[in-house]
Formats: structure tokens, sequence, C-alpha cells
């Protein structure tokens, strides 16, 4: 799986979604795998920006390139543009839901 691009300003991150980001991010938020189905109706802050850093860590991983952005800098990256959330978002969702033979068409 290739990674996808967010972007925050004029700076573009890579982003991967996969299973090793779906550890990363249950190992930092202390959530079980049979969890996860569980939080996406009532997300908390932490949760998601937990799960926008597992992006950009596995992101700089596939892409071999350096990654020091704690959470706080997740923070501030959501402070100068407030659609980082939902851009992970997209790219988690379309990363794990698969279309359906309808939506194909």
């Amino acid at each position: 799986m290739n990674t996808q691009q967010i972007k925050v300003g004029e700076k573009l991150y890579p982003v991967k979604y996969g299973f090793n980001a779906l550890r990363i991010f249950c190992k930092e938020s202390g959530i079980e795998l049979q969890d996860i189905e569980k939080i996406a109706q009532s997300m908390s802050l932490d949760h998601a920006m937990n799960l926008v850093w597992a992006g950009l860590k596995d992101g700089a991983r596939v892409e071999k390139i350096e990654f020091d952005l704690t959470i706080e800098d997740v923070a501030d990256m959501m402070d100068e543009d407030n659609t980082v959330i939902t851009q992970c978002m997209e790219l988690f969702i379309a990363s794990f839901v698969k279309p359906n033979s309808e939506e194909k068409k």
C-alpha cells in the first residue's frame, strides 16, 4: 500500500493507514483491536490526535524519512489547519473500508 499525503499550510506530509499504523494507534491509545469500532462512534480528541500521529509516523517510515513529530506537534498542525483531522479520517476510512460492488460502478 502506498502512502497518501495531507497538506498543512504549504507543506505535504506522507500518511499511511495500514495495520502498522493501526498497531501504533492501539499501543499509544491503550485500545484493544476489538474496541476500535466502539471509539468510532464517540472519538475523543486524544484518540483523533493519536490516529493522525500514527498515520503520519507510518507514512514517514514507508517513505524512509525522519519522523520527529510529537502529539504536541500534531496539535500545532491542527491549530494551523483545522482540516488535518478530516483529511486523515478520510484516508483512514478509505484504507480500511472497501467499496461494495454497487459503489465500484
